[in-house]
Order: structure tokens, then C-alpha cells, then sequence
């Protein structure tokens, strides 16, 4: 029986049949079960209300399944190729290092396995998976080096900087611990002047800029999600910003596989201490968190049913 007879005869024994068949474009089975399904609504099929089919599926086979769907394929060809087309402006604004870099960022790209281990790299390390799994896709690349920006313990509390630095000992890669004043942010924050994050994120941004400047590195990886194609890559006072997961069209569940090759990331953990003090003294400001979770849905680099897991302790 084929895999799309098996899914018709799942579908055929739910007690409410509210579909027609899913279009299925593509099914093979080898380590993994891949199936590539036309469009979510064929997507959402296959894998049936609470799961069932995929379930079913995974079950009878003893294999896991990939379950896509083509619209989201498409974007993601689209995007790689966007950030191809930036490459290629890129290539004309930039040092001769910067070009290498570059170079090996379109072998990456292009799914090619080139390395320059004479060539160090930034990457900015936040404690999170999206960055972790940027430093675990270069580590064998270039000469990598890790920066965690240490604000205070109400940012970067103890218990991540452990499994940080677990990470990094695990990848074998040189990491430093950057100390920057944010206690006008964290002040502001308890008051309930500004919801922290953008700030945060802002204020980050630029000792990182600044580290890499004054340890002469020309090139910095961010692992940002949301600027994608022509938005992955760009100069700030000389030094090339990356936006790897962006630049590699890659979503949540790509980067949370990727890291957890290091460190398991099994729960779904949303913002920082000083985030929840804020939750919880200023109710309000999480309506601007669900905003940003909304971002990356709308983005397609968070799948809803993941927004709602990392949505559910403001729901509280």
C-alpha cells in the first residue's frame, strides 16, 4: 500500500470526515517518511485532527515523519533566492575578508560543504537555540568566536549561562562574556516605562558591533530569523552583519533541530527574568510580547501551534 492509500484509509476512519483527500505532491519513504502536500489546508489533512493520521503514520512505519507543505517550500526558495540576489551587491561593498566570508556563506547556502579556518567569525551568542544553531553550522566552517553580551542576572541568569557554556565546551569554540550597563533599561523596565525587549535587543546590538570592533573582526552572526533575503546581510561601521537563520531561509524547527545536536531544547521558554517581573507587575506589556510572537507566525518561521506553546504562560 502506498503511503497516500495509507493516509485515505486513516482519513476514511475518523468519526467526522470534513475534508476532501489531501493533494499530495510528493511521498517517499526512507529514514524519514517525506511527504510534501500542495498547501497547508493539504497539510493539515495528512496530519488529522489531533494528529491521528501522522500518528498513525509514524507509528506503523517506526520512522518520523516531515510533513510540508509546497506554498511554504516555494517561500522558502524564494527567500534563498532573495538572499543569493544580496550576495551578489554584497560581494561589490565589502573587504577582501569579507568577501571569504561570503563565499562560504554561499556554499551554505547553496547546501555545499566549504571550509576557511584561517578566516574568525563572530557569532553572537544569546543563550537561545535560533544563535546556538548558527554557531553549530559554523563551527566547522571558520574559526568561531563566541560573544555573549552579560548584562546582569535578572537578563542572563545563571542557569543559562551554564548551559551556555556547556554549549560552547561541546563545539569547542573560543567564547567571551561581554559586560555592558543595562540598568537603565532594567530601571525603566520595573517601572513600567518600556516593555524591555526592543531595547534590550538594541542596546545588544551595538556592544557586539563595538566587541567586534575592538578585536578586529569584520564579520558578525546574528541568529535572527525574521530579516530575511534582502534584509539577511549588511555593513554597520564596517563590520558585515549575518543573519544566518534568516539568510538560510530557516525557520524554529530548523534552528531548535540544529541546536539541540548540542544542548536539548525540549520546552518552549519565553523571554528573560526581567521580562516575567514585567509580566507580572505590568499585565499589559504582554500584549506587545504576543506581538512579537505574532511576527515570526506571520512570518512563517513560527508554526502557530509553537506560538501557542510559548504564548501559554501569559495566559495565565
Amino acid at each position: 500500500m502506498s503511503i497516500e492509500d495509507e493516509i485515505e484509509t486513516l482519513r476514511q476512519q475518523l468519526p467526522n470526515i470534513l475534508s476532501n483527500p489531501p493533494h499530495i505532491l510528493k511521498a517517499e519513504e526512507g529514514d524519514v517518511i517525506s511527504i510534501v502536500a500542495a498547501d497547508r489546508p493539504d497539510k493539515a489533512v495528512v496530519i488529522g485532527p489531533g494528529g491521528y493520521i501522522a500518528g498513525h503514520l509514524a507509528k506503523n512505519h517506526e520512522k518520523p515523519l516531515s510533513i510540508t507543505a509546497y506554498t511554504d517550500e516555494w517561500i522558502r526558495d524564494f527567500r534563498k533566492a532573495e538572499s543569493k540576489r544580496l550576495l551578489t551587491i554584497m560581494k561589490t561593498m565589502v573587504t577582501e575578508e569579507q568577501k571569504r566570508v561570503l563565499l562560504l556563506l554561499e556554499s551554505l547556502l547553496m547546501g555545499h560543504s566549504c571550509t576557511d579556518p584561517s578566516l574568525t567569525v563572530g557569532v553572537a551568542l544569546s543563550g537561545g537555540r535560533d544563535s546556538l544553531a548558527s554557531a553549530v553550522l559554523l563551527h566547522n566552517v571558520v574559526r568561531t568566536q563566541g560573544l555573549t553580551v552579560y548584562p546582569s542576572d535578572i537578563i542572563l541568569p545563571r542557569h543559562q549561562r551554564e548551559s551556555l557554556d556547556r554549549a560552547v565546551d561541546a563545539l569547542a569554540i573560543e567564547h567571551q562574556y561581554v559586560e555592558a550597563d543595562f540598568s537603565e533599561i532594567i530601571n525603566r523596565t520595573l517601572k513600567g516605562h518600556i516593555h524591555p525587549c526592543g531595547h534590550c535587543h538594541q542596546k545588544t546590538f551595538s556592544v557586539l558591533v563595538d566587541a567586534c570592533i575592538e578585536h578586529s573582526i569584520s564579520s558578525l552572526v546574528l541568529g535572527e530569523l525574521l530579516p530575511t533575503g534582502s534584509q539577511s546581510l549588511r555593513l554597520v561601521r564596517g563590520v558585515l552583519i549575518i543573519n544566518l537563520p534568516a539568510f538560510l531561509a530557516l525557520n524554529k524547527r530548523d534552528t531548535t533541530n540544529i541546536a539541540s545536536r548540542i544542548e536539548k531544547y525540549s520546552g518552549f521558554r519565553l523571554g528573560c527574568p526581567l521580562l516575567k517581573q514585567a509580566h507580572r507587575k505590568f499585565p499589559n506589556m504582554k500584549y506587545a510580547t504576543a506581538k512579537r510572537l505574532f511576527r515570526e507566525v506571520r512570518a512563517g518561521v513560527l508554526e502557530p501551534g509553537e506560538a501557542l506553546q510559548y504564548l501559554k504562560p501569559l495566559l495565565k
